[in-house]
């Protein structure tokens, strides 16, 4: 779907030539005289709503909002060198993905504790609160972009995060695995975890060459679950994660004969656990891939991820297939996702169909159907919602 945007852009000129911008970082910067330097402001925001009508395991009842705000300042240099900052916040009526810390799951205890999850968050305390709204920092970066490498400083992704793939989606808020919020309560697929959740991070990223790229990022400590998931209670066990690498690769080509488009990423994380109950836990990481196919109006994407919870190697796996259709002013999707967590021995299969559309200049509606299925303990619970998603793009 279209992403509609204002855009102040303020030149500053030492002369009395203009040059246009460089519109895609993968291409050379034109030619411009050495006296040339402009500085670009943005801002975006995207307000949406989303109602779900059905069986659900959430104590709290929708509607859910949320509020993204983004800004970025870019200034180019003589050089033909561009550095700047980009900013991020979140608001968020409530804490969203509901299925990835909720009570009613069994876990692991010591000494009558719960442990969670150092990647999912997951465990087995019955006392965690399912309705608190979040304010939520998600970038606030400095960025130096040369003709060869874009380093990156401050609150931002990981190298996995800044190479995975983005497909095109029927909503915004509401997906099959990895959405902004679960109005189910059941849900535990998530192919877009990170453990370098709201981390102060440093990264270095190559230009694309030939279609490929390759990140690296460092984080010196993170809040494990800070944003993908519930934080655990003041009751359950968990360690503190320092030392966050990342590596990671992306691919993005189109053939200029027959104009589909392949993008796919690869990227790994590892961090080691720190704090007073480091010695219950193993060093966590994960492994994540996706592929995304466009041919046309049609768009085919894959995503699985796999890691450790960091507890006795227990493990989680995710995997997601998504279809999306765009025609006009309407995207139709379909979606399907799984969820398995070794550490409270549960997992989930979740479905999502749906359409959305453009209403007038800024506005979204979509309407969609989702249902998943949570095995937990060895007893089935089933969620089966109709949901309307509204949004403003600004």
């Amino acid at each position: 779907m279209t992403c509609f945007r204002k855009a102040l852009i303020l030149g500053v000129f030492s002369g009395g030539l203009v040059a246009a911008p460089t519109s895609a970082w993968s291409q050379d910067a034109p030619a411009r005289s050495s006296f040339l330097s402009e500085t670009r402001f943005e801002f975006e925001a995207d307000v949406d709503l989303v109602v779900g009508v059905g069986e659900s395991a959430v104590r709290k009842d929708s509607p859910y909002a949320d509020l993204t705000l983004r800004g970025s300042s870019e200034t180019l240099t003589e050089q033909a060198w561009r550095y700047g900052i980009e900013l991020e916040v979140l608001l968020s009526s409530s804490d969203g993905r509901r299925g990835l810390a909720r009570s009613g799951l069994t876990g692991p205890r010591v000494n009558g504790r719960p442990i969670a999850g150092l990647l999912t968050g997951l465990s087995g305390d019955a006392g965690l609160d399912d309705a608190s709204a979040r304010f939520i920092a998600e970038q606030a970066q400095l960025y130096l972009q040369t003709r060869w490498v874009k380093l990156r400083a401050g609150l931002g992704e990981s190298a996995a995060k800044l190479e995975a793939s983005e497909p095109l989606h029927a909503f915004r808020l509401t997906r099959a695995q990895g959405g902004v919020f679960d109005l189910s309560g059941l849900n535990l697929a998530d192919t877009s975890l990170t453990l370098a959740d709201a981390a102060p991070t440093v990264s270095v990223q190559t230009q694309r060459l030939v279609g490929l790229r390759m990140s690296a990022s460092f984080a010196p400590d993170s809040d494990p679950c800070a944003q993908g998931c519930h934080p655990a209670g003041p009751e359950v066990l968990r360690a503190d994660l320092g030392s966050i690498w990342s590596l990671a690769a992306s691919f993005d080509r189109r053939s200029p004969s027959t104009g589909v488009r392949w993008s796919a990423s690869l990227g790994y994380e590892s961090a080691q656990a720190e704090g007073p109950a480091a010695s219950l836990f193993d060093d966590p990481w994960l492994l994540r891939a996706d592929l995304v196919r466009e041919a046309g109006d049609l768009t085919l994407s894959l995503s699985g991820l796999t890691g450790s919870d960091g507890y006795l190697d227990a493990e989680y796996d995710s995997f997601g297939f998504g279809l999306a259709y765009e025609q006009g002013d309407w995207v139709y999707g379909a979606e399907l996702g799984y969820g398995r967590s070794e550490l409270v021995g549960a997992e989930s299969v979740s479905a999502l169909i749906g359409a959305s559309r453009l209403v007038g200049a800024n506005g979204l509606l979509g309407v969609g159907l989702m249902t998943v299925r949570e095995r937990a303990n060895g007893a089935d619970r089933d969620s089966v919602q109709v949901l309307v998603e509204t949004g403003l793009r600004f």
